[in-house]
């Protein structure tokens, strides 16, 4: 079986299209690849330097120079050590990664699709491989290799550092998933009804239960209309939750239990537009319950309109709370959800009805409310 030669990448070629400044003038011409993590350097390699500050960045080069790099592409005042190392400076180093990226996905004719994180894990988990499609989530130097080295034709991105605004207005290479809302009668499935926790819905002659609320249908409606349109396979049975949406069953004793077997539930994320959705969501669709925000201090006033609010001012102090206050959801902002797994974690064997209550409507949903 012949190997596939790697791409070689000219140092003039990276120079012009990064808008860059070539600042000596070194013997060699091409790079083999392209890296920026000091350990995976090899020799031939292009190090981008990101350090977080000007000392950890000078370090980096050192290292990256020591293991055989051929390059270093920067920005900023660093000086030159070898003269034999091709010292390529630049204005902004991720405006000129991209640029880079849009050229080798000219050559090589392929197109990335910049997905949001919650269309990446959603498309990453039902798509069918197919040989002229790829996944890829991780960092721009890294998207960049990745280009250079996979024969697929498109590219699914993790997108959090391109932005299509930046881009010539004509470009083809690059493209977001619409993000246009699709009302349920234009959904690509058929939604036969919902949970907090799920959606049933009906596609291609097929029921599937999807643990998603349906505050999360556009993601997924997006990335099978995606599908559809480039003829892409999809099975809906491997959609597993993401991690947007991380619940945890908190039993009487203070443990995790499985997902339903108890009626105390907390959600918690990092983000306060994605903290404020959920807050939104419980509201409208949760009436019934008793609804508690878990917020750090600064955030009293803003919240205190919408829901029970408890303030703290560390994780120990929050597990405390979470054991004591009586509600049936707990929103919490400003601690991951990994967190709690590892201070309530335990086996449970225990299941209840709590997350089959199926609101199918909004009759439904002030029925609840009423009992």
């Amino acid at each position: 079986m012949i190997k596939k030669k790697e791409m070689q990448i000219s140092v003039n070629e990276i120079v012009e299209i990064a808008f860059g400044t070539l600042l000596n003038q070194p013997s060699i011409s091409f790079f083999n690849s392209i890296c920026d993590e000091v350990n995976e350097v090899k020799q031939g390699d292009l190090f981008v330097a990101f350090g977080k500050t000007l000392e950890e960045t000078e370090k980096e080069i050192e290292e990256a120079v020591k293991k055989g790099a051929f390059g270093i592409l920067f920005s900023g005042n660093i000086a030159m050590s070898d003269p034999e190392v091709a010292w390529i400076s630049v204005e902004d180093l991720e405006q000129s990664l991209v640029r880079i990226a849009r050229h080798y996905l000219i050559v090589g004719n392929k197109i990335l699709f910049l997905l949001s994180p919650d269309e990446y894990q959603i498309a990453s988990q039902i798509l069918l491989p197919k040989k002229n499609l790829g996944c890829y989530c991780g960092s721009l130097v890294k998207l960049v290799r990745y280009i250079l080295a996979s024969d697929v034709a498109y590219i699914l991105h993790c997108n959090s550092q391109i932005n299509l605004s930046s881009l010539p207005k004509k470009q083809q290479e690059i493209k977001l998933l619409p993000q246009e809302k699709l009302e349920d009668s234009a959904l690509p499935f058929a939604i036969n009804s919902y949970s907090l926790f799920g959606i049933k819905i009906f596609y291609k002659t097929f029921d599937y239960e999807i643990p998603l609320p349906k505050l999360f249908i556009q993601p997924l409606a997006r990335v099978v209309k995606f599908c559809e349109e480039y003829s892409l396979e999809v099975q809906m049975n491997n959609l597993e939750r993401i991690s947007s949406f991380r619940p945890l069953y908190l039993d009487e004793r203070g443990f995790i239990s499985k997902p339903g077997a108890t009626n105390k539930v907390l959600l918690a994320c990092m983000d306060t537009e994605l903290y404020e959705r959920y807050l939104a969501y419980f509201t409208m669709y949760a009436k019934w319950a008793r609804l508690m925000l878990f917020v750090p201090q600064i955030y009293q006033e803003l919240y205190a309109p919408y829901a029970a609010v408890r303030c703290f001012d560390s994780p120990q102090e929050l597990f405390g709370k979470l054991l004591d206050e009586k509600y049936n959801f707990a929103l919490i902002l400003g601690v991951e959800t990994e967190v709690f797994e590892q201070e309530f974690v335990n086996d449970a064997h225990e299941q209840s009805l709590f997350d089959y209550a199926h609101l199918d409507d909004t009759q439904e949903t002030n029925k609840k409310g009423n009992q």
